[in-house]
C-alpha cells in the first residue's frame, strides 16, 4: 500500500482499491508492528494522532511504574537537585521494572516453552491452542484483560463446549506462566476467575460379546491385509486386561507401547512400565490372581487369565512390541469397512472391561489400581449397571 503520510512514528497508508480501507501502522517500543484499518482518511488520521499521543505519554509499549514513595522521592529530589544521585537510582529502577506484554508475545513464549516437551501430542495441542488465543486476543495486553473480556472472548469461540474449555484452560495456564516469567503480578489471572462451560457427562460406550467374537473371527479367517497377530493382541489386551490403546501401541514421537517382556505368563501379571503408562505415568501391575477381599475371586481371576492367554499365546514372541504404532486406527478402519462392527467407540474395550469387573462384584478401588485410575474416576464415570450374565459372557470368549 502507498504511504500517504507520517505523524511522528505512526504511518498512514492509502488503499490500493476503490472503497478500500486505510491502514494505520506503528511499532511500540519492545513490541511487534501493530496494524489497524479505518474506512476513511479522516478516521485513519484521527487514530494516528491518538496513537502518537499514547506513544509520547508512554501509555503503550515501554512504561514506567513507580510506587507512591518513589514518586515522593522524585518530587523532593527535583527540588534538592538530586543529592547523592537518589533520583537517578529511582529512575533506573523504573526503567528496568519491565514493560507491558501483549497476548501475542505471551503466546510466542508459551509455544517456545512447549517446544522442549518430549510429548508430541501435548506439544501439538499447546501450539494449536496458543494460535487460537493469539488470533483472537493477540492485540490485547495481558494486564488489560478482565473477567468480562474473557467471557466475551469465550462466547465468540467456535466449537463444542469441550473444545472451548480446552482452549480456556490453556489461557489460564498462559497467565500462570506469565506470572512465573515476571510479566504479571501474583494472583492476577482473570481466566481462572471465569468458570468453565458445563459439559454433560456421557456414559462410557461398551462393546457386545458378539461384536468382539466376530472381530476375532474376522482376523482368524485371514481377511486382514496387514498383520493379524498385532490386531488380535490389541483386542485381547483391551478387552481382558483393560489397557489403554496408548499403553498397548504407544504414541508416535512420545512413548513406547507394551513389550512381550512385560507380560509374565508364569506369574500371571502384566507390568505397565512408567514410560508406557498413560496420564500419571506411574508404573503398575495388572495381576490375574485371586484377591477375595477385593471381590476378585480365584475362579474369576482364572477365567479372565485363561481367556486372555488363549488369544495371546498363539501370537507370543520372545521380545519386542506387542503391537505396532497405529494398530488401533488400522483395526478400527478394517472392521468398520468390513461391516463387522458399525462404529469404534473410543476406549470401548477398556470401558467394557471395567464395567464387566464392576458387574461381577470386584471393588472399585482394586479396579482403579489395575486400570491406572483413581477410585473417584471409576465411581463417577461408571454408573450404568451391566447385567452379570453379560459380564460373564464377555470374559468367557
Amino acid at each position: 500500500m502507498p504511504l500517504d503520510q507520517e505523524i511522528g512514528s505512526v504511518k498512514i497508508y492509502s488503499p490500493t482499491q476503490p472503497n478500500g480501507a486505510w491502514q494505520v501502522t506503528w511499532t511500540p517500543p519492545g513490541m511487534l508492528r501493530q496494524v489497524k484499518q479505518r474506512k476513511t482518511k479522516e478516521k485513519a488520521l484521527s487514530l494516528a494522532k491518538e496513537i502518537r499521543g499514547q506513544l509520547k505519554r508512554g501509555e503503550i509499549g515501554r512504561i514506567h511504574r513507580i510506587t507512591t514513595d518513589e514518586a515522593e522521592w522524585i518530587r523532593l529530589c527535583r527540588i534538592l537537585k538530586d543529592p547523592k544521585r537518589v533520583l537517578e537510582e529511582a529512575v533506573n529502577r523504573q526503567e528496568t521494572f519491565g514493560r507491558r506484554i501483549s497476548i501475542a508475545e505471551a503466546c510466542e513464549r508459551y509455544r517456545q516453552e512447549y517446544e522442549e516437551s518430549d510429548r508430541a501430542a501435548t506439544k501439538k495441542d499447546a501450539k494449536s491452542r496458543a494460535r487460537i488465543i493469539e488470533n483472537s486476543l493477540g492485540d490485547r495486553y495481558l494486564d488489560s484483560l478482565t473477567e468480562g473480556d474473557i467471557e466475551q472472548w469465550r462466547s465468540d469461540l467456535k466449537g463444542s463446549s469441550r473444545h472451548i474449555n480446552n482452549t480456556h484452560r490453556h489461557l489460564r495456564h498462559l497467565f500462570e506462566r506469565a506470572r512465573v516469567w515476571g510479566w504479571t503480578p501474583k494472583g492476577f489471572n482473570p481466566a481462572k476467575d471465569v468458570a468453565l462451560l458445563r459439559v454433560p457427562k456421557k456414559e462410557p460406550t461398551v462393546w457386545t460379546a458378539e461384536a468382539l467374537k466376530d472381530s476375532f473371527q474376522w482376523y482368524l479367517d485371514g481377511n486382514c491385509t496387514g498383520n493379524p497377530s498385532t490386531r488380535i493382541c490389541f483386542l485381547a489386551l483391551g478387552a481382558f486386561a483393560g489397557l489403554r490403546p496408548s499403553e498397548i501401541e504407544g504414541i508416535a514421537g512420545e512413548r513406547n507401547g507394551l513389550n512381550w517382556e512385560d507380560i509374565d505368563f508364569e506369574r500371571r501379571h502384566i507390568h505397565i512400565r512408567p514410560e508406557v503408562a498413560g496420564k500419571l505415568a506411574e508404573p503398575r501391575y495388572i495381576a490375574f490372581t485371586g484377591k477375595p477381599e477385593s471381590g476378585l475371586s480365584d475362579e474369576l481371576a482364572n477365567e479372565i487369565w485363561r481367556t486372555l492367554t488363549s488369544w495371546l499365546l498363539p501370537e507370543r514372541k520372545p521380545s519386542g512390541p506387542v503391537a505396532g504404532r497405529k494398530t488401533q486406527r488400522d483395526t478400527s478402519v478394517e472392521l468398520r469397512e468390513a461391516k463387522v462392527i458399525e462404529h469404534w467407540p473410543k476406549d470401548g474395550l477398556r470401558h467394557t472391561w471395567i464395567s464387566s469387573m464392576l458387574a461381577l462384584g470386584v471393588h472399585r478401588d482394586w479396579i482403579a489400581e489395575m486400570a491406572g485410575n483413581s477410585p473417584g474416576v471409576i465411581r463417577t464415570n461408571y454408573k450404568r449397571p451391566l447385567p452379570e450374565n453379560v459380564a460373564k459372557k464377555w470374559f468367557a470368549l
